[in-house]
């Protein structure tokens, strides 16, 4: 995931002595401050030292596709960059240019002169002299904290160069990299970062995908290159063959398969291949674990990300990434302490505070969830990220019957408009949920057509159609939910359960519209499919409901009977045979059903009063009068008027 915190764009104009004095220092071979910067002046000499030295790289294939990167010079004719940038496609031709931005000079390749292929550092020669030349600090004299400057390029078209600088303290120092709290975009890496004496301590590099985050490799690494260099350069298309440089063609082929999802066979195929021709590239790892978290394979995917982290790539997202996959396997604990080291690594980074978030909640803590969901909202990651951060929140809160409060977040999730319509159709899907839960069944109708707007292609449609349903009907409006039922059961969900109950609801609608025998046919459907039992019995009793109003209470008693032996406890079976038998003039087998009900559901008012009522049919008056005060009672505390005003009528009967 990629999440972008901040970027400290430094950009002025400069007096004229300011600007001589930087121009004198880039034509020496040692080209460095010797105080630290404190004021932007000269802190603007800095940035323009390193933007005289930096170069744009340009790979472009014959079918119009390209890469561009960043690179600097160290001599007057080497270059040094990324490997990544100068690897291209695995299967295309490309055609390499070289150009200085401060002033513009076109430079041509002649060879590579050495290349670190673990850590993605490559020498160049070139023909012709660099305007500026930057000198090697000490990486190992590297602090947390300090203040450094990454200089690179921004390329749209060869009309459209120009270099830019990037401002932030170093947050983090590894043996193979160190972090930098700043953003250092897509096509600025590959250029040096610079300390407060002019010097080169770092150079920018890909490595993880945290937005807000750059990353460096200690310069020192470079210099081994440097005093190791052999006399000759060696052609660029023969490096090209070598089989370390081979795999950096092949990630970029897999990434550009995977990008829109266009073809993740071929994606992972050539991730395995850059992994055969080598075996320690930490990228490759990384870029096969999060493609095979998006196909849902968690464990091989764990394994990569473990990979990955063995062979140096412990950045602060493959954490986070490993943490996810966990909470995807169930293993929460494990997430949880994977988010840890990530937020330890980067105490900004909002998706390792919604992945720890998503853990907490697994593990029943969802107020210590939702603090983890706060802090990533106050981050303000950019893309999605802050809408997933606001609809685990609102989850939450609806976890805990906060149910205002999660309309509130649920409300702000469609206003950011997120680009994925997965995460609207959730948000509408369950704030629709939680408004029929406050009774607004009709603004729950209005979320669920805008689900089915949207048109998911999963069972989202589905749940859609089924919830308006159910809404249509607590409205009142049986038609208009008979409708949206057979929607449901003409799309045939996957889940045999939505669909079975689709069959039940439906029928209830018919049932309360007086078609009862088309009724009982959508009941005889849904039993035919049910796969559970519990659900099954359910079916039973509400098929039994509607042959007891067409008076077939024989047959009602059967389905009740049925429902009893799945579920011996089901309430509504025990009152349903006891209407059934009542109407059969089975008082005595009606009373015995209902001290059932009474047993299983003792605070139930109107199972007392049809038990008082049935004693007093059989003349036992004074069982029925306690039967029926108690029904009374527990009436005033269910502020049921209705009943309270029958129980009434039957009392003074009794009278």
């Amino acid at each position: 995931m990629k999440f972008v915190k901040k970027m400290l764009a430094l950009a002025g104009c400069f007096t004229l002595v300011a600007f001589l004095s930087c121009a004198t220092n880039v034509k020496q071979h040692t080209t460095h401050l010797e105080k630290p910067f404190a004021q932007s002046d000269i802190e603007q000499q800095i940035a323009e030292i390193g933007k005289s030295a930096t170069v744009l790289l340009v790979g472009k294939a014959a079918d119009g596709t390209g890469f561009a990167g960043s690179g600097f010079f160290v001599q007057h004719d080497l270059v040094v960059t990324n490997i990544h940038v100068l690897t291209g496609m695995h299967g295309k031709d490309y055609r390499w240019s070289v150009k200085s931005i401060n002033p513009p000079t076109q430079h041509i390749i002649k060879g590579i002169m050495a290349s670190d292929a673990n850590r993605d550092l490559v020498i160049l020669k070139v023909e012709g002299r660099g305007s500026g030349i930057l000198r090697l600090g000490d990486s190992d004299t590297v602090e947390l904290s300090d203040e450094v400057i990454a200089v690179g390029t921004s390329y749209r078209g060869s009309k459209d160069a120009k270099s830019k600088i990037a401002k932030g303290p170093i947050t983090r120092t590894t043996p193979n990299f160190f972090s930098i709290k700043t953003d250092i975009p897509p096509g600025h890496s590959e250029g040096p970062i610079l300390n407060s004496k002019g010097e080169v301590v770092g150079i920018s590099v890909e490595g993880g995908t945290t937005r807000g985050l750059g990353n460096a490799i200690p310069s020192n690494h470079l210099k081994v290159l440097l005093d190791d260099m052999p006399a000759e350069e060696t052609p660029l298309e023969e490096w090209h063959e070598e089989p370390s440089i081979r795999a950096y063609a092949y990630v970029k082929l897999g990434n550009a398969k995977k990008r829109g999802g266009s073809d993740y066979i071929g994606a992972i195929q050539a991730y395995n291949t850059a992994i055969r021709l080598n075996r320690d590239f930490s990228r490759a790892y990384l870029q096969r674990g999060l493609l095979k978290s998006e196909l849902g394979d968690y464990k091989r995917a764990i394994r990569d990300y473990n990979a990955a982290i063995q062979q140096g790539g412990d950045y602060p997202d493959v954490f986070s990434s490993r943490g996810a996959a966990k909470n995807e396997l169930g293993d929460h604990k494990g997430a949880m302490e994977d988010c840890n080291i990530a937020i330890r690594m980067e105490p900004d980074y909002a998706a390792a505070y919604i992945h720890r978030g998503t853990a907490k909640e697994a593990l029943g803590d969802p107020k210590d969830a939702i603090e983890d969901y706060d802090k990533a909202i106050r981050l303000k990651p950019k893309n999605d990220a802050l809408v997933v951060a606001y609809l685990k929140r609102a989850d939450a809160k609806s976890a805990l019957d906060e149910n205002r409060a999660a309309l509130e977040d649920y409300d702000e999730v469609i206003r950011l408009k997120p680009k994925n319509d997965a995460f609207a159709v959730h948000a509408y899907l369950k704030r629709a949920e939680v408004k029929l839960v406050l009774g607004e069944n009709r603004a729950a109708t209005e979320d669920y057509d805008e689900v089915i707007r949207l048109k998911p292609k999963n069972d989202a449609l589905v749940v859609a159609y089924s919830k308006r349903a159910d809404a249509k009907s607590a409205l009142g409006e049986n038609r208009a939910a008979i409708e949206d039922y057979d929607e449901v059961i003409r799309l045939k969900p996957k889940n045999v359960i939505i669909f079975v109950i689709s069959y039940f609801k439906r029928a209830d609608a018919k049932s309360a519209l007086g078609e009862n025998e088309a009724a009982i046919e959508d009941y005889d459907q849904g039993l035919r499919l049910v796969p559970i039992d519990a659900l099954r019995a359910i079916g039973y009793v509400s098929r039994a409901a509607v042959k007891s109003n067409l008076g077939n209470n024989k047959g009602a008693i059967e389905d009740c009977d049925a429902a009893i032996r799945i579920d011996p406890d089901l309430v509504e079976a025990y009152e349903t045979r006891a209407e059934a038998k009542s109407n059969l003039e089975d008082t005595s087998g009606a009373i015995e059903d209902y001290n059932e009900v009474i047993h299983l559901k003792p605070s139930y008012a109107k199972a007392y009063y049809k038990r008082g009522r049935a004693k007093a049919k059989i003349g036992n008056v004074s069982e029925a009068k306690v039967d029926l005060q108690t029904a009374l009672k527990l009436t005033e505390q269910e502020n049921d008027k209705p009943l309270k005003t029958d129980i009434a009528e039957a009392l003074r009967h009794l009278e």
